[in-house]
């Protein structure tokens, strides 16, 4: 008797492992399914890295306008 996964296995599985098993299966549709969640995937690691550099960039500017104040109160200028 072979096992058939149901929906409640599938929700426990990660999606790479979901990725990789739609990959070796023989349906067209799985596959095709597989291939659009690892361009999702993907995405989800591009906008993690967007989100972070942009949290850096705003600590960057922050600091920059601290310095751009002590400066000014330096030169009197407030």
């Amino acid at each position: 008797m072979t096992y058939q996964a149901d929906r409640t296995y599938w929700r426990a599985v990660s999606t790479r492992g979901m990725i990789e098993a739609a990959r070796d299966s023989r349906d067209e549709l799985a596959i095709a399914l597989g291939e659009r969640l690892a361009e999702y995937e993907a995405q989800e690691a591009t906008i993690a890295d967007l989100l972070r550099e942009n949290k850096e960039l705003e600590q960057s500017a922050e600091s920059w306008r601290e310095e751009v104040d002590a400066l000014r109160a330096q030169l009197g200028l407030n």
